[in-house]
């Protein structure tokens, strides 16, 4: 039974498309996600539930974290099995890497009010810094559907003292459709002081591309050669969401013409398919399968 349970979850999270985010499109795509799991697990017996319930007290770590993973199919459904998630995702005295899995597990379920308050409270205030980073990243469905949480997490995105809390505040971003996100996102990738923020932010750009002043800075930021090398190569993979043909035009000139072997190899990459797997990789995207549905998710690779 826990092995049904477990190639349907597998099956959520095989690759194929990608495209670029929106709140209409995102939130579209999650909910037929849940119409399908809903149809799936219609003729799945609750006891593959319960067995996986049980193994949250195995003694092993590992075997408790892959049944806190499996539980991702049911913790959007049943309040118990929610409710069983967030105490393991709360206990200080559980395994750093099971309460990680849980709070993954619990972002299928951040469309529930107190899963959003939990994972955002530990987010600003908890005491470890990886459980910080992958509670911020769990609310990215959140954050495209509430703005209380998206001006929290915006929040963080300027502001967090730890950076690697900080740079998984601007990951989280990647979802949203918000001038206010863009605008925030347009100053750190322009202006920050520190270089892995400033690419953090352009990653998180990638469903920006469609407005003009964003893909403005992204143009020239790939083109100037004055641009850190790290940034540059994030403003040049970004053109692989390309909507106007000087964006192609650049990308056939650095591939050409540019001193810098790595702009010229992004650039390249760029040319081919937004839809490669490289493309994917690197901007965090969410795929979905060709009738709309969400097969990937790229917080599973955190």
């Amino acid at each position: 039974m826990i092995m049904t349970t477990w190639l349907v979850v597998a099956a959520l999270t095989a690759p194929a498309s990608a495209t670029p985010s929106s709140d209409s499109v995102f939130l579209s795509a999650m909910g037929a996600a849940h119409a399908e799991m809903r149809a799936a697990f219609r003729t799945a017996s609750w006891n593959e539930e319960d067995a996986l319930l049980d193994l949250l007290r195995d003694r092993d770590a590992e075997v408790r974290r892959q049944a806190v993973r499996s539980l991702k199919a049911w913790v959007w459904q049943r309040s118990s099995t929610k409710d069983r998630v967030m105490d393991v995702y709360r206990n200080p005295n559980e395994d750093l890497a099971v309460r990680v899995e849980a709070a993954k597990t619990l972002s299928a379920a951040s469309g529930n009010w107190d899963v959003q308050r939990e994972l955002l409270d530990y987010a600003k205030r908890g005491t470890d810094v990886r459980l910080r980073a992958v509670s911020y990243k769990a609310l990215y469905w959140a954050v495209a559907q509430r703005n209380d949480v998206r001006d929290d997490v915006l929040d963080a995105a300027r502001r967090e003292s730890d950076k690697t809390v900080r740079l998984a505040a601007i990951w989280t971003l990647f979802a949203t459709n918000d001038n206010r996100v863009k605008d925030v996102l347009r100053d750190l990738a322009r202006r920050d002081s520190d270089l892995d923020v400033r690419v953090e932010a352009l990653k998180s750009g990638w469903g920006y591309m469609g407005y003009n002043d964003f893909r403005d800075d992204a143009y020239d930021l790939a083109r100037q050669t004055t641009t850190p090398p790290a940034v540059r190569k994030a403003a040049i993979l970004l053109h692989a969401n390309r909507v106007e043909s000087r964006q192609k035009d650049l990308l056939e000139d650095i591939a050409r013409r540019d001193s810098d072997p790595a702009a010229r190899a992004a650039a390249i990459a760029a040319l081919g398919a937004a839809r490669s797997e490289e493309i994917q990789n690197y901007f965090h995207l969410v795929r979905r399968g060709h009738n709309g549905v969400v097969v990937y998710d790229p917080l599973d690779a955190e």
